[in-house]
């Protein structure tokens, strides 16, 4: 077979006027090319991956300010490196190409094992510890193809030039994933692309040049010269059969972050609202300087966006679910209001490895939240909590102060001291409150529940005083309800949903500084509807 140096021709610019001449090697593409707003097309051929072209459908002023096509592909550099549990390679590079059969041919390769292609992003390259940790973690979790690339020759030195090269890196990954197809039966249906940054839009380059293709996911997809630019621009859940998204860097570039926040997938996941991530300190570096600086400081600047292939490989290694769910917003997730996965299922998924399992995956943009902790393992489980208060004859209309549990579960686990509310926290008596809270320990079903209230005063509130002869400070509550929301499906949800209260008692009162025992029993009254417990989006 002939080298690539021989088979590729140099990307060149031409500009194409309405009258020019199509040469005679171009006769199947049409005689009528788009025009600018000048009246030019810009082109970029080679022999083997076609052609590209800039028109007017690519001017979107401030969106995408600077457009170019891309550098030849030999500058690019497009490599392809293979690892399986016959022969992970972890820190070795098996060298596979379209170009050369033989490159495949040589290695243990298998058309019938679902194919995993992971791709990096801007100033990046396919040599970097996190894409070698990240395929072997998919080793260890599924007997897979996994194919590491890399297109670093590209991905230096301007933002705007990276953005323009992985055109030609999708069109290099549709072309391996066709040859693989049509040569050795690979189905294109078991192939997942998974991208991180600019990676994920090569992704979808790619996705719109295979038909079929099962998944992608981007891994925080990039969002300066790409949010809020039209489909075949960036990456879009048309490009595969189920594309999911996870957001973790969703300030806008201005305040120095490199993802996005508009929905780009089926699911689209936020965890922690998709912004600035636990234990990443912002470090006031702009974009461009990146590239000037040590790796070290690097991976500090862009720490919540490298923090999306992060939680990626965090799912496969399967500490905890790391179930989202869908919700109008991160601010009503975070007040317990999006707590059901409805008995459909479809408003919860999975974030990572297992979010092909959902359930409905015919939807798109489906914004789903969850949160999780500053360091690996990352992941955490979510409670709701429901307060259901009550309003004897002797309870004031409202009290407010803080109210700290300690909780049991079935499994023999325990959370201690728990603050559940912010300070000064009010209750209305006779309606019911709402929290949520974290944890890295699994109680499986709450059983028992230790309580302590404190009233306490505020000086810009006056009305907030509460003299103890004047006026009663004790918390009415009818009954609690505590739902661990990482089970799933809904059955699960339900059957670990535990309401806790005083048994034989229709109310317990607890006065302001002491204790109360709350227990799991079957005859405990829960006034709040289903209804009312979840907002549904």
């Amino acid at each position: 077979m002939a080298s690539r140096a021989v088979m590729t021709v140099m990307a060149v610019v031409v500009a194409v006027s309405e009258a020019a001449t199509i040469p005679a090697w171009r006769y199947a593409k049409p005689l009528s090319l788009p025009k600018t707003k000048t009246g030019e097309v810009q082109e970029w051929c080679d022999d083997v991956l076609g052609c590209l072209y800039l028109d007017e459908t690519w001017e979107l002023g401030a969106l995408r300010p600077v457009n170019q096509l891309p550098d030849s592909r030999e500058k690019i550099g497009t490599t392809f490196m293979l690892h399986t549990r016959a022969n992970p390679a972890i820190y070795e590079d098996i060298v596979i190409s379209a170009d050369d059969p033989s490159t495949i041919d040589a290695t243990t390769f298998d058309p019938s094992k679902p194919t995993k292609i992971v791709t990096h992003g801007f100033i990046d390259t396919g040599y970097l510890k996190w894409l070698r940790q990240l395929s072997e973690a998919l080793l260890e979790y599924g007997d897979y193809n996994v194919i590491r690339v890399d297109w670093g020759g590209g991905s230096l030195p301007m933002y705007s030039s990276a953005c323009a090269n992985i055109r030609v890196v999708g069109l290099e990954m549709a072309r391996l994933v066709n040859f693989l197809a049509d040569n050795y039966g690979l189905d294109r249906g078991n192939v997942h692309l998974a991208g991180h940054s600019l990676g994920s839009h090569a992704s979808g380059y790619a996705g719109e040049k295979i038909e079929g293709l099962g998944r992608i996911t981007g891994m925080d997809p990039a969002g300066p010269y790409f949010t809020g630019t039209p489909n075949f621009v960036r990456l879009d859940p048309t490009d595969a059969v189920f594309v999911d998204a996870i957001h973790t860097d969703a300030d806008t570039i201005l305040l120095l972050g490199y993802g996005t926040e508009q929905p780009m997938g089926n699911l689209d996941f936020y965890p922690n609202s998709g912004h600035d991530q636990p234990g990443c300190d912002p470090v006031n570096i702009g974009i461009d300087m990146i590239d000037d600086i040590g790796d070290g400081i690097r991976e500090l600047a862009a720490c919540s966006h490298a923090r999306s292939y992060e939680f990626f490989k965090d799912s496969l290694y399967k500490p905890c679910p790391y179930l989202a769910h869908e919700c109008f917003d991160y601010d009503s997730f975070e007040l317990g209001r999006c707590a059901s996965c409805s008995d459909d299922n479809t408003k919860c998924a999975y974030m990572g490895i297992r979010a092909e399992e959902y359930v409905a995956k015919e939807r798109e943009n489906v914004k789903l939240y969850l949160d999780t902790g500053k360091d690996a393992p990352y992941c955490l489980y979510h409670y709701q909590v429901i307060v259901d208060t009550a309003s004897p004859k002797e309870a004031e209309d409202w009290v407010q102060g803080h109210l700290d549990v300690t909780l049991y579960g079935d499994n023999g686990e325990i959370i201690e001291n728990l603050r559940l509310t912010g300070e000064h926290e009010r209750f209305e008596h006779g309606q019911p409150k709402y929290f949520m809270f974290k944890s890295t320990t699994d109680l499986s079903r709450v059983i028992r529940v230790v309580a302590e209230w404190h009233y306490d005063d505020t000086l810009t509130n006056i009305g907030s005083y509460c003299w103890m002869l004047l006026c009663n400070r004790a918390l009415y509550v009818r009954s609690i309800q505590i739902a661990p929301m990482d089970y799933y499906p809904q059955t699960a949800f339900l059957d670990h949903s535990r309401v806790l209260c005083k048994v034989n008692s229709d109310y317990l009162e607890i006065k302001s500084g002491d204790t109360a025992n709350l227990d799991y029993d079957e005859s405990c009254v829960f006034s709040v509807s289903n209804r009312e417990a979840t907002l549904t989006p």
